[in-house]
């Protein structure tokens, strides 16, 4: 699709705008003035594509901006004409509403990022160099905590049954290591390390936990879900430092790659008061909404830490959602499924995986929270586990009626086909982790021997759902993947692999449109975030959250999109990429 040659200036968000930019007004005391007159400007973007996710007004050339707010929209000779100031001329380049990230882990991922970071190797060799490299650029101190090596996102895929052995880490280094997988629901562990936590043979699995065993029933060094509790219980203490400085670090990366709104998942207290302090500080530079961790795993949440009221403050971090972790993962056989797992693994025929909260106990839990005017967020993988939740929305709007509280489910790597029209119907909004919709080593490997080829042709449908009246809308769940969001929509539409190293296509039918992924990266993303009203689109009077790519998506073959470039990110028409004076 290409743009149209001319367009339609909305010129009545220009006049109506004109008064918030300090422009003249029909009949003011500036009437008088030449009707050649132009209004002040911070910015004007011109000679551009762009894509405003506004119905009535699809394409323009050109965008207006001051005092924070989007202007004007239109041609360029219509903004020209109409206003002054800070002209930059983007040579066709897209401008988009900045991207919404609507589910991210960004302050441990930020840390992650500064300590050992394996999210970046492809093969276990990879792996292991890059655990000896950070072995040897950060040795072992005398310090609290100093001794130990941290870190994370190894790919599971690249491990047999997703389950690597400590041996391999043994052979590196005697110092402690622990390594958080790329999933976020396993962790590895040398010998040393699992002997601190007082993990051995004789350990039992905890409830709603799994450490890894060999034949022997010794301990491999893999440790699921609640599991790895009892290794993060001896860990060094992640200070207040550490939480700023992965926070920072995350910010950074998140504009660079055009994201101005992030849902920070599984929030509590100590990152509630990270983000409160930066913003204090002027240092925020994305609009954030906490998702208070509530429920899953036996952890019953702090709901004190959840204010509904802040939905409505203007400021840039709010904490009017509760995150509730339902099931687990595929890859370690905790996802929670409507039909058992075909055991790979031996361990033991029938099993459904695990749900974390009671029925009893999740009905209640969402009923309340949706009445107290909390915005739901929940974490299903398997089928059962969208089931329950989809149950328990349904159960909290008979009780409470309709409310407009937008809840959501993340992940939904299997969804049953009769599952597909409740999304609509209780209007509970499908949050994609689109990136995972091919056929990678996690799914081949893994999934496929676990749960069949039939259940592997249903993954992710993201199309099924959009047709039968879902919302869309799209999230990285970085730092277990990727957080940029070209690579998801990319793969949304093509179903294959973006770095194209994988061969194949997972379900051609699920792929989705180039419109469908960049509304739910921006519009269907500030909808879900209680803030369409303000950003999403780009419309006369919305604040100026913008983002500026190197190409048209539009004018480029699909298999193209995440090598296009972020040249600008604006948040309120303020520049925070790239970062002012780096």
């Amino acid at each position: 699709m290409k743009r149209p040659p001319k367009f339609a200036l909305n010129l009545l968000g220009a006049l109506a705008l004109g008064l918030l930019a300090g422009g003249c007004s029909p009949g003011g005391d500036s009437a008088s003035e030449p009707a050649s007159a132009r209004a002040p400007a911070d910015l004007i973007l011109t000679n551009a594509a762009v894509y405003t996710l506004n119905a009535d007004q699809p394409w323009a050339e050109a965008v207006a901006i001051g005092g924070g707010r989007i202007l004007a929209v239109g041609t360029a000779d219509e903004i020209a004409a109409g206003y002054q100031g800070e002209v930059r001329d983007l040579g066709g380049a897209m401008v988009l509403p900045a991207f919404h990230d609507a589910h991210s882990h960004p302050i441990s991922g930020g840390i992650q990022s500064l300590q050992c970071d394996l999210s970046a190797a492809a093969t276990v060799e990879e792996t292991l160099a890059m655990i000896r490299d950070c072995d040897r650029a950060d040795p072992a101190g005398d310090g609290p905590g100093e001794e130990w090596l941290l870190g994370g996102g190894w790919n599971l895929g690249l491990f047999p049954d997703a389950n690597p052995h400590k041996r391999l880490l043994d052979e590196i280094t005697t110092r402690p290591v622990y390594l958080d997988g790329a999933d976020g629901h396993s962790g590895w562990a040398n010998s040393t390390a699992l002997a601190r936590a007082g993990i051995s043979a004789d350990t039992e699995d905890p409830p709603l936990g799994v450490i890894e065993r060999d034949a022997a029933g010794e301990p491999t060094g893999t440790l699921r879900e609640t599991a790895q509790a009892l290794m993060t219980r001896v860990l060094p203490e992640v200070t207040d430092e550490d939480r700023r400085a992965g926070a920072l670090a995350a910010l950074a990366m998140a504009n660079g790659f055009g994201i101005t709104s992030i849902v920070s998942a599984a929030a509590d207290g100590t990152e509630l008061e990270t983000w409160r302090r930066l913003e204090r500080d002027g240092l925020l530079t994305a609009r954030i909404v906490a998702s208070v961790r509530m429920a899953g795993y036996g952890d019953p949440g702090d709901r004190s830490l959840l204010d509904p009221d802040s939905r409505g403050s203007g400021g840039l971090v709010r904490a009017d959602a509760a995150k509730i972790f339902l099931d687990g993962v595929l890859e370690g056989e905790t996802a929670a499924l409507l039909e058992p797992y075909l055991d790979p693994q031996g361990k033991g025929a029938g099993r459904t995986g695990m749900i974390n909260v009671p029925w009893d106990e999740l009905s209640a839990l969402v009923t309340d929270l949706d009445a107290r005017g909390v915005q739901v967020h929940v974490h299903a993988i398997g089928d059962r586990a969208v089931r329950l939740a989809l149950d328990a929305f349904e159960a909290a709007r008979d009780a409470n009626g309709s409310t407009d509280n937008r809840h959501h489910i993340c992940h939904l790597q299997l969804v049953h086909p009769d599952d597909y029209p409740r999304f609509g119907q209780l209007g509970v909004l499908a949050n994609f982790q689109a990136l995972w919709a091919f056929p990678d080593a996690y799914i081949t490997d893994i999934n496929l021997p676990a749960v069949g080829q039939a259940r592997v042709d249903r993954m992710y449908p993201i199309g099924s759902i959009q047709r039968a009246g879902g919302l869309i809308v799209g999230g990285s769940d970085w730092s277990v993947s990727s957080m940029n969001p070209l690579d998801a929509i990319e793969v949304a539409i093509t179903r294959q692999d973006p770095g194209g190293q994988t061969e194949g296509v997972l379900n051609a039918t699920e792929a989705v449109s180039l419109e469908t992924m960049l509304a739910a990266y921006t519009r269907h993303g500030a909808f879900l975030m209680h803030q369409d009203d303000r950003v999403g689109s780009i419309v006369p009077g919305k604040l100026a959250d913008l983002v500026v790519l190197s190409r048209n998506l539009f004018e480029i073959d699909p298999s193209e999109i995440n090598e296009t470039e972020v040249l600008l990110t604006l948040l309120e028409g303020r520049q925070v990429y790239p970062a002012p004076g780096g």
